[in-house]
């Protein structure tokens, strides 16, 4: 059974990432305040308040339940992935320089610059996508993927 109300990524996307919006958003999730509170608090007109709100409202990421603003269970997992975004993004931030240093080294093989990421990369999510980058195509990769069969890399130290 389909719901009568459709969101759409478009308009989760348009919710969080206007500024106001995204502070309300924020606001509701950790202090659970009244309109007034909110207004007051994020320094907004009544106004860029309540069009805001209608744009969290209409993305169903927020509920109105006896005169006060809630997170819906669909917000709370949007509000969760944005926070677990964010992190990531402080990461990258974090590691700005370093991945531009990778960039900027030219490396004729894969195993000159693995040992240049595992030396300058200490975060293990970010080491992760530059290596997996680095993953070779192999011929028959579609077709194990397609039988479910999972393949495994193994790294084998070079004591050279």
């Amino acid at each position: 059974m389909r719901s009568s109300m459709h969101v759409s990524k478009v308009a989760v996307f348009d919710a969080i990432s206007d500024k106001g919006a995204s502070n309300i958003f924020k606001s509701i999730a950790s202090l659970d305040s009244n309109s007034e509170i909110l207004i007051t608090k994020l320094k907004l007109t009544r106004k860029q308040y309540y069009s805001r709100m209608s744009v969290l409202l209409k993305a169903g990421l927020v509920k109105r339940y006896k005169g006060r603003y809630h997170l819906t269970a669909f917000g709370k997992v949007v509000y969760n992935a944005r926070m677990n975004f964010e992190t990531k993004i402080d990461d990258a931030i974090s590691n700005y320089w370093k991945l531009k240093a990778i960039d900027s080294l030219e490396m004729r093989s894969g195993g000159e610059t693995e040992k240049v990421i595992s030396v300058l990369i200490d975060n293990q999510e970010i080491r992760g996508v530059l290596m997996k980058e680095m993953t070779p195509n192999l011929p028959n990769a579609t077709n194990l993927k397609d039988h479910g069969i999972k393949q495994s890399m193994v790294t084998v130290p070079n004591f050279v």
